[in-house]
C-alpha cells in the first residue's frame, strides 16, 4: 500500500512533550497526511488507535493510517511531567509521573506482601537495554533503577483498513479516572480495568483466552498492577505473573524505551507482530494518558 490510497490518518502527539505550540503541524506531513482527513489527539497512540478504528468500522473510511510520536530527548522530562499537574494542589509538592509511580509502589509492598518477594525476578526478567545515565528518571522511593523506564524517542505506526487481514481488530474499550490524584484508585487503576473490560466483552473473549498480553506501564509496578486491572493476574500477584507469565513479552515495546505518548501505539503494533508469528491467536495490548494514566485505552486484536 502506498500513501496515496490511505483516506485518512490519526496523528497522537503531545504539543508539552516536544516543547512546542502545535506540534501536530510537524508530524503531519511526515505521516502521509497532507490532503487527507486527519485528525489530530493530544492523547496516547492507543487512543488515536481507538478512534481510526470507529472511523473504519462507521465505513466513512476504508483505509487509515495511525501515528504516535514521542521524542523525550527534546526536553527536560521530569520539568515537563511536573508541568502537567495542577499548579495549586499537586505542582507544589515537585510531583512527577515517576512520583506517582512511587506512591503506587509504596501502597502495593505496604498491602501485598508477594512484590517484595518476586521484583527482582520480574526486574531480571525486562532485559531492559541500557541508557544514557542523562534519560534515566532518578528513582522515587522505593523503585529501583532496573524498574524504571529509559527515556526514549519513539515512532509506531499502524494501518487500519476495512478488508480482512491476517489480523483483526476484535475489540477496543476506553475508561478514565479523576484528575486529582487524591479522587484515585492507585493500586486498583479502575480506568485500565473498565477499558479492557470494555474490549473483551465486544470480542466476546474473556482474559484466561488471552495468549499475548502487551500492558503499558510506566515502571515494573505500573505494569504489575496493570496485570491485576485487567484480571491477568490475582490481587496482590502482578508482580509474580510478570517474573513468570509467559504472555509477557519481556523484551517488548517498553523494554526499548519508554516515551508517551507513543506506547500504547507501539504496544499494539508488538501485539499484531506477536500475533502475526504464531505466538497465539488473541491478544490485548494496552495504552495509558500522560498525568500518571489518567486514562486508558485497550484493543483487543486476534487472528482470522
Amino acid at each position: 500500500m502506498s500513501a496515496t490510497e490511505l483516506d485518512a490518518v490519526v496523528l497522537a502527539a503531545h504539543d508539552l512533550v516536544d516543547g512546542r505550540s502545535l506540534t501536530s503541524m510537524v508530524t503531519a506531513p511526515a505521516a502521509a497526511a497532507y490532503l487527507k482527513d486527519e485528525t489530530r489527539v493530544g492523547d496516547d497512540g492507543a487512543t488515536a488507535f481507538a478512534l481510526a478504528d470507529a472511523r473504519v468500522r462507521s465505513g466513512s473510511v476504508e483505509t487509515c493510517l495511525v501515528a504516535a510520536w514521542g521524542r523525550l530527548s527534546e526536553g527536560p522530562v521530569d520539568a515537563i511531567s511536573h508541568a502537567l499537574f495542577d499548579p495549586f494542589t499537586t505542582r507544589p509538592l515537585a510531583m512527577t509521573e515517576i512520583g506517582v509511580s512511587g506512591l503506587r509502589a509504596t501502597r502495593a509492598l505496604a498491602e501485598h506482601p508477594g512484590y517484595a518477594a518476586h521484583r527482582e525476578a520480574a526486574a531480571a526478567r525486562r532485559d531492559q537495554r541500557a541508557g544514557d545515565p542523562g534519560r534515566t528518571p532518578a528513582p522515587a522511593w522505593p523503585l529501583r533503577p532496573a524498574e524504571l523506564p529509559v527515556w526514549s524517542d519513539v515512532v509506531a505506526a499502524v494501518v487500519i483498513g476495512s478488508a480482512p487481514t491476517a489480523v483483526e481488530v476484535l475489540g477496543v474499550g476506553m475508561g478514565t479516572e479523576p484528575f486529582e490524584l487524591g479522587d484515585r484508585d492507585l493500586l486498583g487503576l479502575p480506568a485500565l480495568s473498565a477499558a479492557s473490560g470494555q474490549a473483551l466483552d465486544e470480542a466476546q473473549r474473556g482474559i484466561a483466552e488471552v495468549d499475548v498480553l502487551e500492558l503499558d506501564g510506566m515502571t515494573l509496578f505500573d505494569e504489575a498492577l496493570a496485570m491485576e486491572a485487567v484480571g491477568a493476574a490475582a490481587r496482590g500477584g502482578g508482580m509474580a505473573a510478570l517474573a513468570t507469565d509467559h504472555r509477557v513479552d519481556p523484551v517488548g515495546a517498553a523494554a526499548r524505551g519508554y516515551a508517551a505518548p507513543a506506547m500504547g501505539l507501539a504496544h499494539i503494533a508488538r501485539a499484531g507482530e506477536r500475533l502475526a508469528d504464531g505466538e497465539g491467536r488473541t491478544a490485548l495490548a494496552t495504552g495509558s494518558s500522560v498525568v500518571a494514566a489518567q486514562s486508558q485505552a485497550a484493543v483487543v486484536l486476534g487472528t482470522a
